[in-house]
């Protein structure tokens, strides 16, 4: 059964027996034929919404795949057809003019043999792709590429543990019983969701957003498309996000808020589209614009955006052009603000531009703990100064609330909060950095909340808290760090380690109790550990990580930097031993070219309150997420006006 806001596309591939479908590496995600078509098989849609259709075919130079003839054939047709209706070309189907034919080649490596031995395979391209397209009728269809003299590609259209850490460093726990708890865990709804990726099974932050806000699977690095084998970062197929769809539809407000570097993957899912992530400045300038290069969904920019990233706005090297994009969003109608002070005193009334710092904002336990390590250099305004007057998670959201409820109080908004910096200290085996600005979401959730409550909107807003992957990272046990400390060789270090029994209780005192950690007090408001650095600290980490040392103690001095890379001339990283002196040596998982710990296939929390919450419970993918809150707003269309 097909729910009536949903269109549905699914493919059976008819192959040659030689083609190969690779592992590690691959000729094309979604593509084992060498006909494609994007989107892939086994694609939804909403229906009403924009999408390009891009079609390859592939003719293999070299390698495995080479059929000795290395020219692709350019006579392809492709057309579309409702369930029970006629195939019809899809040019005439869309009412669109026929796209012109385009040509390229690209490399790739079929195994790591092939890439230690430097020996790439070549694969000639003809292609066309169809523009800004929607289907409108509920069902299923089939699209139909036919190449090579009758071969056919056929679509027929159709992390819980690190909240569990923290809850144990901020909450007491009595006999068992924990005496208060995070305010996610007070929502009604639980649900979890899947977060692997269309040609991979772990997946990165830009196709995890993507499919989080526009219903659809993508690859690595890709924002907003399908990523084709094209040279060009910007052609590839694009398909429109909740943002767009919502502005287009309802003329409501949309919110864009992180304690990231603005133009980072998961903002910029939004209102980028591109197989590439690392595009900062054309991601500012979507932000602002929208698509320019193409006939896009007619965007006019976010009512409120919040983040870091502020060498993406000055003037130079770093910003799209060079331009400087602080004038160019004035020039549009936005005040722009670049300190907490200037953030609380800016009038609702107008769209706000918020930069506070270039690269990502200050994590919260430099922000208020550490704070000798907010000496970085690092003010919006370009000056070189330090930004020290940086609003947090909390003060951005519910400020943003403000000026959405102000002005579309009738229309209504969807705003997205990112506590960007729980995933990027976790890369960094940062775990203290990582559980603070985690407290510091659930603390701007239960702001919200009250926020929500305070307008009269509580009842009216439906309110998420979930992620777009995990870090496979947990607790174990506990560890002595007086003694760990005291000990002169790395095995006798471990012996520091307490588990099961010896593990003991939670060490971290709560703010309002006395230091004291033989006669700890708790507030039943609690949402943040007082003490950092006790002397039992938790034995903590994640699945894969790189060569690295570990004292399992807070990093006073500012964040982790875990590795140190030796080669020059390629990537080769050991363990820093400056990071964690007093430590022992943890020989690494990963490859050697990683200085980092990666992210992992574990299954993401869903927490929900609201209209429509019941749609949130049960185990789904991630694109789902999308297409409940697409019903939830009513976004779905059956015909173009």
């Amino acid at each position: 059964m097909i729910s009536p806001q949903l269109l549905s596309l699914v493919a059976s591939i008819l192959s040659l027996a030689t083609v190969i479908q690779a592992q590690s590496f691959q000729r094309l995600g979604t593509c084992p034929t060498f006909g494609c078509v994007f989107p892939p098989d086994q694609t939804d849609f909403l229906a009403g919404q924009y999408f390009d259709i891009r079609l390859e075919v592939h003719a293999p130079v070299n390698g495995s795949e080479a059929t000795g003839n290395p020219v692709p054939n350019t006579n392809f047709t492709f057309t579309i057809a409702r369930q029970g209706g006629s195939p019809q070309g899809a040019a005439s189907y869309f009412k669109v003019a026929e796209p012109a034919l385009e040509r390229w080649n690209f490399t790739w490596y079929e195994d790591f043999f092939a890439r230690d031995a430097k020996t790439p395979s070549l694969v000639n391209v003809a292609s066309k792709i169809y523009r800004r397209v929607a289907l409108y009728q509920p069902g299923e269809y089939t699209a139909t590429l036919t190449y090579n003299n009758g071969q056919k590609t056929t679509a027929s259209c159709m992390t819980t543990n690190m909240i569990t850490a923290a809850r144990l460093i901020a909450h007491q726990m009595v006999n068992g019983r924990y005496q208060s708890k995070l305010q996610m865990d007070q929502f009604p709804v639980l649900g979890h969701q899947m977060t692997h990726s269309i040609d991979s099974f772990i997946t990165d932050s830009a196709n995890s957003a993507t499919a989080l806000y526009s219903g659809h699977k993508s690859t690595v690095n890709a924002l907003g498309v399908y990523r084709d084998s094209s040279p060009n970062p910007f052609d590839d197929p694009r398909f429109e996000s909740i943002a767009e769809i919502f502005h287009r539809i309802t003329k409501g407000g949309v919110g864009i808020v992180s304690t990231a570097f603005i133009a980072d993957a998961t903002p910029a899912a939004f209102t980028a589209h591109t197989a590439d992530r690392g595009q900062y400045g054309h991601v500012v300038d979507t932000f602002l614009n929208g698509l320019t290069n193409y006939t896009w969904t007619n965007w006019t920019g976010p009512d409120v955006l919040f983040g870091g990233g502020a060498e993406q706005f000055n003037p130079g090297k770093a910003s799209y052009k060079g331009q400087d994009y602080y004038k160019l969003f004035q020039g549009k109608g936005y005040n722009v603000v670049q300190n907490n002070t200037a953030l609380g005193a800016t009038p609702n009334n107008a769209k706000t531009l918020g930069i506070f710092s270039t690269s990502n904002l200050p994590v919260w336990l430099d922000r208020n703990v550490y704070k000798q390590n907010l000496n970085k250099k690092n003010s919006p305004d370009g000056s070189g100064r330090n930004a020290t007057d940086v609003p947090g998670l909390k003060e951005m959201t519910l400020k943003a609330i403000d000026i959405l409820t102000t002005r579309h109080r009738n229309e209504g908004w969807f705003l997205m909060s990112e506590a960007a910096s729980i995933d990027k200290q976790m890369h960094t085996l940062d775990y203290d950095r990582a559980l603070g600005d985690l407290l510091e979401l659930d603390d701007t959730v239960k702001a919200t909340m009250a926020k929500l409550k305070q307008l009269g909107n509580d009842k009216e807003t439906l309110v998420l808290v979930t992620a777009d992957h995990g870090h496979g990272f947990d607790v174990a046990g506990s560890v002595d760090t007086k003694y760990l400390n005291a000990q002169n060789t790395d095995r006798q270090k471990r012996n520091a380690i307490g588990t099961y029994r010896e593990s003991g209780l939670s060490q971290y005192v709560i703010p309002g109790s006395p230091q004291d950690t033989s006669s700890l007090q708790y507030s039943q408001d609690a949402a943040f550990p007082a003490n950092w650095d006790p002397r039992y600290t938790l034995f903590s980490g994640v699945a894969a990580f790189p060569d690295h040392r570990e004292n399992y103690q807070v990093h006073k001095s500012g964040p982790r930097v875990p590795t140190v890379n030796t080669s020059a001339a390629e990537d080769n990283y050991v363990a820093n031993y400056k990071d964690a002196v007093t430590g022992f040596l943890v020989n690494g998982t990963l490859p050697v070219n990683n200085a980092q710990g990666v992210h992992s296939l574990t299954d993401v929390p869903v927490f929900a309150q609201g209209p429509c919450q019941e749609m949130f419970g049960g185990v789904y993918n991630n694109i789902d997420i999308f297409f409940n809150m697409a019903a939830c707003l009513g976004l779905s269309r059956s015909s173009r006006k």
